[in-house]
């Protein structure tokens, strides 16, 4: 029988924040720490697209209905100054993912949901069907994802 504790020795310590997309306004994941101590979660109140939630006593992003403008406001509100405007990233640690399975234009049906809405151009079409991310114009700002019918745009957090 194989002891337990020795296998556990070997094993990643895995961090808390490594699954969660936070606002793009931080220098460290490690100074989500000082958010326990925070107790008006001002950052969720100031995000005036409503995808901040607060999970595990961390901001995080969900998109869902909007996605982030990049417009400053939870960095403002932020009285640990964690989300701090002197950090602000101009993409979200985010990689937005086409599932061709799901995508009605993937799937010979005309659809140009995820391109309307995206205002850095960042999704192209081969002629009027298969849809692609051009990454380095893709913010990961997430308005895509909430306009597609059937849920084919997927986050890969970085």
């Amino acid at each position: 029988m194989v002891d337990k504790s020795k296998r556990n020795f070997f094993r990643r310590v895995s961090s808390p924040f490594k699954s969660f997309l936070f606002p793009p306004y931080y220098s460290s994941k490690e100074s989500f720490i000082k958010c326990i101590e925070c107790e008006t979660k001002d950052c969720l109140n100031a995000c005036k697209e409503k995808i901040i939630y607060i999970e595990e006593n961390f901001p995080i992003i969900k998109f869902g209905q909007n996605g982030c403008t990049l417009c400053d406001e939870c960095a403002l509100a932020c009285p640990y100054e964690v989300l701090s405007i002197k950090n602000k990233k101009n993409k979200l640690d985010a990689q937005m993912i086409i599932n061709p399975s799901k995508c009605l234009a993937w799937n010979q049906t005309i659809c140009f949901s995820c391109q309307d809405i995206c205002e850095e151009s960042a999704i192209i079409y081969n002629g009027t069907f298969n849809p692609a991310i051009d990454l380095e114009k893709c913010t990961g700002c997430g308005f895509c994802i909430s306009v597609c019918p059937n849920n084919a745009i997927e986050i890969k957090i970085l």
